[in-house]
């Protein structure tokens, strides 16, 4: 088995972390708990490294005072853990939050989504691939036409974009299983080749 204290609470935790498969139980709720506070703990470390290398030292050691307003923001955000009449000063902030958040949100949408999707979907009808991609946009956005008189032509192509929309979900659902399985593999491997060395590298 292994020597080292590291790899020791990594295989303890992960013991803690599968026993709710069997039952929900203190070890697992000890697991979690230290999960959360660990998390937390290295949020609130992040969080004061990036005050100081991002906010202090610029502003106080180099001199760069236009980030004095950034700053501000960011701590008028707290203002409402300062007293119920500060409140009010949290909305400045948060509009500028959302409102850049939404800029990048559309953005990113309609050009790097939609645009990018509609020119993938613009194929030369010059191979099988190109063929059924084509044909597969078109059912599935036939399936979508609520508003058009219903046709036998209609009717038939969203029947075939329903069912490959239900290709498409089982193919995504298989994916995150096998990515599920992967993480399994991994853990499995920590425990049988890094703890106890049944598995020889």
């Amino acid at each position: 088995m292994s020597t080292s204290l590291v790899v020791w609470i990594g295989a303890l935790v992960t013991l803690g972390a599968f026993s709710y498969l069997f039952k929900e139980n203190f070890v697992y709720r000890a697991v979690e708990h230290i999960y959360v506070g660990a998390s937390a703990g290295y949020a609130i470390t992040m969080g004061y490294n990036n005050l100081v290398l991002k906010a202090w030292e610029p502003t106080v050691e180099k001199g760069q005072y236009q980030l004095i307003v950034p700053v501000l923001l960011g701590l008028m955000l707290f203002a409402p853990y300062m007293g119920s009449g500060l409140a009010w000063m949290r909305r400045y902030p948060l509009s500028f939050i959302i409102g850049i958040g939404a800029g990048i949100t559309i953005r990113s949408a309609i050009i790097e989504q939609f645009v990018k999707q509609i020119a993938a979907t613009a194929l030369p009808l010059n191979s099988v691939n190109n063929i059924v991609i084509v044909i597969g946009v078109v059912t599935v956005l036939s399936y979508f036409f609520f508003t058009l008189r219903r046709t036998p032509l209609l009717n038939g192509s969203s029947e075939l974009g329903k069912w490959i929309i239900m290709v498409t979900f089982g193919a995504a659902f298989g994916n995150a299983v096998m990515g599920r399985i992967s993480l399994l593999i991994g853990r499995v491997q920590f425990l049988f080749r890094d703890w106890i060395h049944l598995i020889k590298s």
